[in-house]
């Protein structure tokens, strides 16, 4: 190579290399455009998978013409954008001819595809139209046809044709937070893992009462919360989900923040304000938070300190940083009053204030009966209260959109689910479930069978007279098929109809109506988890180890998750607060938390890593060494409790939702309840007598006719008897 060109070639390369730093430096922009963008963008974006909304395994259409329906929650009157659905799925064709799928949103076909090979991947991504939705969920629509032959009056079924929908399936939106005006709004706006934030790792009786309350209301209306503690200097934090804006890295503690994944100590206020500041961009993205004073001043600070650093970066830093702090850093500035919910805007996201010490009023008015109402910003909550139910009879209504009607051709259902706890008191609990419904007939002038389930327990099913007048339909509830938290299927199913070999079925209408409820009956609560749980309806107490609250985060979580698997509610509980070597002294219902057992004594024992479990004082049925990470949890005082205790030196972490339902002794690990027994019936043998359909007559037939038998012996032989005497007082009479 010539040495003229070998010698250009740094004087190429300078231009280049001052150009290339130029052009990062104009992408990364500055610290004051980055507060700028920040204030002004006001879009909040969502996603959401099919496995965050309960579907634990992949859903299978198959057959000749399948259908299901999906409801994506958004917010509630709230214009969405930018929605789409990432439909994950593939499809096999064993039986040939044509299949398609068609995927529709709120009744709007949206895509129709035809596959035509043995196998393949199904995956697409489609639109969702943007608007409000007044009930606050899209819903996906995704049918799966199979047609054999259009020729041929032969068997149109094709089970070997099916499309395989996984869980992975993800749907996303984004709306605007000035149209969140409202705490209803805004409650049907979070996320299904919100995020709570409280002022630390160790906190008062008061903000860790309020913190579970909130808490365990979410877990009811299906949310897994995710309670984060504010971090202090010199704590450790994940920075896995941490994004950093280029144009913030000049400040140090952005800068500070932005080395790398993995854990890292927080050195200073300033890190912690960043935190904040970054939102979703960071594990501080906050839905939720209590507000006390120490959070307030934590806050404060750590934005004080972080604004000390951003005025370094000149006048046009400090005024951008000073209109978003006003704008979205300062939810706390000001004190909630007592008892006051209200709403406010943290790092660009909506978040809902609850007051230290409201928790039982923001429980009560955050439920499923009066979060309707709660139509404002700024609310003082003097009372909130779920009635009890008077007539022992509830709608059921008031536990989803379960009436109205359904036009279906082969199979329809509506699902509605409650708490026991809701619907259960004063020695009362579902007994009966009454059904008023009404069928338009078929062509063939069929009406189609309805079954009616419980907890996946059929408790009826019949074939409705299809001339469109109301039939009710009553079935009685057995005591085993109940649960803290039950779901109710009302299932319709039609035999197709085809006149004519050609004729394309028609959906037909049938109706629930309105007036279908619950039946409340009297009973003995009983000794079991489902006893106890209807004994939490009312007031109790939930008692808690006083380590529990130097430990909030994670002792909040677990406490949470146990309250909501057996029913218990945040508007009707008395936290107390257990002193460490202290046995408490408690009347009435309650749960208790890794605390000394109560008055009545407890058939287990657990010292570490050890469990006893025992029938009576003469009888041991279980005793295992070397248990790690489970909780057993046990029906105390002969039904007034439930006790937890933690087996091991740390208590297992439950990801997903579970319902103690059956027997007075459970085991839980990470999995959920891996046992649950009736330690007084381990065999089950007397579920086997309480579940015998048979009538008293039917039972016990044999005892019935030994006892008419005897009856009949009896008169007869009086008869017998009576005869004899008037046939000799006769003969004395003669003689």
């Amino acid at each position: 190579m010539p040495t003229s060109h070998r010698a250009a070639r740094p004087r190429l390369l300078l231009p280049t290399v001052f150009c290339v730093l130029v052009s990062q430096v104009w992408a990364a922009g500055s610290p004051a455009e980055q507060f700028q963008e920040w204030t002004a963008d006001t879009w909040v974006n969502r996603q959401i998978s099919l496995a965050a909304l309960g579907l634990r395994s992949p859903v299978v259409l198959s057959g000749g013409d399948s259908r299901r329906e999906f409801f994506l929650p958004v917010p509630a009157g709230v214009p969405i954008d930018a929605a789409t659905v990432q439909i994950n799925a593939s499809y096999l064709r064993a039986d040939g001819g044509r299949s398609t799928l068609l995927l529709s949103a709120d009744d709007v076909p949206v895509t129709a595809n035809r596959y035509t090979d043995d196998k393949g991947d199904a995956s697409q991504r489609i639109d969702i139209a943007g608007g409000e939705r007044p009930n606050g969920f899209v819903r996906l629509g995704i049918g799966w046809s199979s047609v054999i032959s259009d020729l041929m009056c032969a068997d149109q079924r094709a089970p070997g044709n099916a499309l395989r929908l996984n869980p992975d399936s993800l749907f996303q939106y984004r709306y605007d937070r000035s149209a969140v005006r409202t705490l209803a709004t805004a409650w049907s706006a979070l996320p299904a893992t919100p995020v709570l934030l409280v002022s630390g790792k160790s906190l008062s009786p008061q903000a860790y009462d309020t913190a579970w309350r909130v808490g365990v209301t979410l877990e009811r209306a299906g949310k897994r919360v995710r309670i984060q503690a504010l971090p202090a200097v010199g704590t450790t934090v994940d920075l896995a989900t941490v994004r950093v804006p280029d144009s913030l890295r000049g400040i140090p503690a952005f800068a500070a923040l932005a080395g790398g994944s993995g854990s890292h100590r927080i050195a200073s206020a300033a890190e912690t304000g960043a935190l904040l500041a970054l939102g979703r961009n960071g594990p501080l993205g906050t839905d939720l938070l209590i507000d006390e004073p120490a959070l307030r001043t934590a806050m404060s600070q750590a934005l004080d300190a972080l604004g000390e650093q951003v005025r370094t970066s000149g006048e046009a830093a400090t005024a951008a940083w000073d209109e978003w702090r006003k704008r979205n850093g300062a939810p706390l500035d000001v004190p909630s009053r007592q008892d006051q919910v209200r709403l406010g805007v943290l790092a660009g996201n909506p978040v809902i204030i609850v007051a230290q010490g409201a928790g039982a009023r923001a429980a009560g008015l955050l439920g499923s009966l009066w979060r309707p109402a709660a139509l404002g910003r700024d609310l003082t909550v003097t009372s909130a209260n779920t009635p009890a139910v008077d007539n022992g009879s509830v709608l059921l209504d008031q536990f989803g959109a379960v009436s109205g009607t359904m036009d279906i051709i082969a199979r329809g259902e509506r699902v509605a689910a409650f708490d026991l706890g809701a619907v259960a008191g004063d020695g009362r609990y579902p007994s009966q479930l009454v059904l008023d419904v009404a069928s338009a007939p078929n062509a063939g002038g069929e009406g189609p069978v309805l079954s009616v389930l419980l907890n996946d327990y059929l408790l009826g099913a019949e074939k409705l007279e299809a001339n469109g007048n109301t039939r009710r339909l009553a079935v009685n509830i057995p005591r085993y098929a109940l649960a803290a938290r039950n779901e109710i299927r009302i299932v319709f199913l039609r035999q197709p109809t085809q006149i004519r070999c050609h004729d394309q079925p028609t959906p037909y209408p049938v109706s629930i109506q309105k007036s279908s409820h619950l039946r409340l009956g009297k009973g003995a609560p009983g000794d079991d988890f489902v006893g106890a749980s209807i004994g939490l309806a009312g007031d109790h107490a939930v008692l808690v180890p006083d380590a529990w609250l130097k430990d909030a985060p994670t002792s909040l979580a677990r406490m949470i998750r146990l309250s909501d698997a057996v029913g218990a509610t945040g508007e009707h509980a008395q936290l107390k607060v257990v002193t460490s070597g202290q046995k408490p002294d408690v009347s009435g219902h309650f749960i208790a938390f890794d605390v000394p057992s109560m008055s009545g004594g407890s058939e287990v024992a657990v010292d570490g890593g050890k469990l006893v479990l025992k029938r009576d004082s003469n009888t041991t049925l279980l005793d295992l060494s070397g248990l790690q990470r489970l909780t057993v949890a046990e029906v105390v005082d002969g039904g007034r409790g439930i006790a937890f205790r933690t087996v091991g030196s740390e208590a297992p972490d439950v990801p997903k939702p579970f319902r103690l339902a059956r027997g007075n002794f459970a085991v839980i690990d990470e999995g959920g309840p891996t046992l649950q027994i009736d330690t007084a019936d381990p065999t089950s043998a007397r579920l086997a007598d309480e579940g015998n359909p048979q009538s008293m007559w039917e039972r016990h037939m044999w005892a019935w006719l030994a006892l008419i038998g005897v009856i009949a012996f009896m008169l007869m032989a009086a008869r017998i008897a009576q005869v004899r005497r008037r046939r000799q007082d006769h003969a004395r009479v003669e003689s």
